[in-house]
């Protein structure tokens, strides 16, 4: 179970943990609700100017519960997928800069969470991965959308569909992370979000605002298509074939997938 854990390290800065090292703080319903909750109430705080979304131990997020996945029904999916979707449109439209301090692995939609957010710090033994086929999903939170306009049509269909693992030296190059940090990544992602709630806030929701009305037009449409798109594979022979591996801690290498 993957609890949220909120601090204040510094002045206008309120720090948000996922916190939950047994599952790699994956995205479970309670986290969901959580961090809904979270995003609703420092809309209207006017103390908190910058919110840094982290990890706890060697995990930023692995992405969703898969442990409760592959006996969901098409509607059951659509379901658990739009709180998901609500987590996306809350950062997205959150009048204030989300920072995702990411201190470990980021899986799935924990990926998916990260790129959301604003502005991306990577941890140098960090690493990203789209992870979705390999468990006969397809991407959601907008991963395929945000990932598209950040590295380009085609890198972005390669990482998915090959669903490999991405460090984050590469994932600078590729430009969805803007910082990588060593030893002292917890003072520079603090120090980063410090300096930026010094700022001037309405400048920055608007800033904020202006630069996602520039590329977002198509951001609701991937979010119904992805909800669409998982519906229908989440019900699939190839899907719970994932999961029962994945739950008897068998390789997924090992799974035969047989598009059915």
């Amino acid at each position: 179970m993957t609890t949220l854990v909120s601090d204040r390290p510094a002045p206008g800065v309120l720090r948000l943990r996922l916190d939950g090292e047994d599952t790699l703080n994956a995205l479970d319903e309670g986290a969901k609700d959580q961090l809904l909750h979270a995003l609703a109430c420092v809309s209207s705080d006017n103390t908190t100017r910058v919110v840094m979304l982290t990890g706890t131990g060697r995990a930023f997020c692995a992405g969703g519960d898969v442990r409760a996945m592959g006996e969901r029904t098409a509607v059951e999916t659509v379901q658990v997928l739009a709180k998901g979707r609500q987590i996306t449109e809350r950062i997205v439209a959150l009048n204030k800069p989300v920072v995702a301090a990411v201190n470990g692995i980021a899986s799935g939609a924990g990926f998916n969470l990260a790129l959301a957010c604003d502005v991306v710090l990577a941890h140098r033994s960090a690493w990203f991965q789209q992870s979705f086929v390999r468990l006969g999903l397809i991407p959601d939170m907008g991963g395929t959308y945000f990932l598209a306009q950040q590295v380009g049509l085609y890198r972005a269909k390669e990482i998915l569909l090959s669903a490999r693992r991405i460090r984050s030296e590469e994932a600078l190059e590729l430009g969805f992370v803007s910082h990588v940090y060593g030893d002292d990544f917890a003072e520079q992602c603090l120090a980063y979000c410090a300096d930026l709630a010094r700022g001037a806030t309405q400048a920055l929701a608007v800033t904020k605002l202006l630069t996602n009305r520039a590329v977002e037009g198509s951001l609701q449409a991937a979010l119904d298509k992805e909800s669409l798109g998982q519906a229908v594979v989440a019900t699939t022979h190839d899907h719970r074939a994932a999961v029962s591996a994945f739950r008897e801690k068998r390789p997924l290498d090992s799974v035969n997938f047989i598009g059915e």
